[in-house]
């Protein structure tokens, strides 16, 4: 038995022992490969902390052109309803301004209301005014101290008053020079169409600063919707962390996403393609020069008309003064007023701390804001580019254009009905021009 037992060949121990630790380790490499791309990928979609900075490196700016470039798209309704950037502007258009709130679109909205352009925005559909059941598009004043003051009877600041103003045929009653609204998306896929294209402006602020501004305004705002005096009990770190619903808020409203939806790359680069083709950009804290291009876009003559030149002077100062010239915006000066006639209170502009840059709080909403940094950072580029574009209006333009170009819009109805009751648009036009 011992002699058979020697003659047995050994137990295979240590060959399977081999084998085991094989796949041990191949299982082991395995699960560190899956581990090192899961976090490859979330460094990779993580935002850089170069987007929180007020100016992009660079190498940020080159990559963002690439994606935008090798990614272009429209949305249908700024492919088609809406001019573009590189048309000339005509005397059809109406204006779409998207106010971005705390970016100095109040302080847009009351200059032209100064100079007596008919807006339509909230007021509008106000019962107050006794216009809100109208089922035409008709032109009405809210205040009676304020004759330049006019308006059309539809509140175009939410989707309802967005589509009841389709229904009563806002654009292609030629009543409206300007409308006002934060929901872009909605207007100008609704308002507008291939046959009455819109002309879209907007003013923009450094996100940071303007949620900021958003903040410390609310907590005060007892004539908001939104009014949150609850927020006086909370820290910036506090408020961005549990309270800020609208992070990311530009990208969010150009797509037409709700403010809690989730937004990544591929947004981002659909609102920046929207933004270079279509939308002519100004800076809040370059409102001057901002409002001088808009004005050339619009056809808005202010060196001839006495009425827009005081209206330009009670806002800006007198051109010829260099300090006022070159100050902050209106919403923005120290003494936390207006320096304007034509507006109709300051409630809008509120003094408050400042976050500063490089701070932890700064660092904590720029974060919290990437998409909207990179296309605010984004916009500063384009806002160099558009100057030579809206220069080479105004030198193109003849004479008679640039001083006569856009008796508003109301205006020229006014003159038609006078002579005919006629109420084809293009017919009011070409009397009034004929005049």
């Amino acid at each position: 038995m011992a002699a058979s037992s020697n003659n047995m060949p050994p137990a295979p121990t240590s060959s399977r022992r081999r084998r085991q630790n094989s796949m041990q380790k191949k299982q082991s490499i395995f699960v560190a490969v899956i581990l090192f791309m899961c976090l490859f990928g979330i460094l990779m979609n993580r935002p850089s902390r170069l987007s929180s900075r007020r100016n992009l490196s660079l190498a940020d700016v080159q990559k963002a052109r690439y994606l935008h470039d090798s990614h272009s798209t429209l949305l249908p309704w700024a492919q088609f309803n809406l001019k573009g950037v590189h048309e000339t502007p005509d005397d059809n258009e109406v204006a779409l301004f998207w106010h971005i709130p705390k970016s100095g679109g109040t302080t847009a909205k009351r200059l032209y209301e100064c100079m007596g352009q008919t807006l339509a925005n909230r007021m509008g559909g106000m019962a107050r005014f006794g216009h809100h059941e109208d089922t035409e598009i008709e032109i009405f004043q809210p205040f009676k101290a304020h004759p330049n003051m006019k308006m059309v009877n539809v509140d175009v600041t939410n989707t309802k008053g967005i589509m009841r103003a389709k229904e009563m045929g806002l654009i292609a009653s030629g009543k409206v020079d300007m409308i006002f609204t934060s929901e872009i998306n909605t207007a100008a896929d609704h308002l507008f169409d291939r046959k009455n294209k819109g002309r879209i402006f907007a003013f923009f602020r450094h996100p940071v600063d303007r949620v900021v501004s958003k903040f410390y305004y609310l907590q005060t705002a007892t004539w908001e919707n939104t009014y949150r005096p609850e927020w006086k009990d909370l820290s910036v770190t506090e408020w961005a962390t549990e309270h800020n619903s609208d992070e990311n808020f530009m990208v969010k409203k150009i797509l037409g996403k709700k403010l809690n939806d989730k937004v990544g790359l591929g947004d981002l680069i659909v609102a920046k393609e929207i933004v270079k083709n279509r939308f002519f950009v100004g800076l809040m804290n370059d409102m001057a020069e901002s409002i001088r291009r808009f004005n050339i876009v619009l056809g808005v003559d202010t060196e001839t008309n006495e009425k827009n030149k005081q209206c330009m002077r009670d806002f800006f100062g007198d051109p010829e003064d260099e300090e006022a010239s070159t100050s902050d915006t209106v919403e923005e000066q120290k003494d936390g007023k207006e320096a304007k006639k034509g507006a109709t209170d300051n409630k809008n502009s509120n003094a408050h701390p400042k976050v500063l840059e490089g701070s932890p709080e700064y660092e904590l909403l720029a974060e919290r804001n990437s998409l909207d940094v990179i296309l605010y950072n984004y916009i500063l580029l384009l806002n160099d580019q558009q100057k030579h574009i809206v220069d080479g209006y105004a030198e193109d333009a003849p004479v008679s254009v640039k001083n006569e170009r856009k008796l508003t819009r109301s205006d020229e109805k006014a003159v038609a009905e006078e002579a005919e009751d006629d109420k084809n648009p293009k017919r009011e036009r070409a009397l009034r021009q004929s005049h």
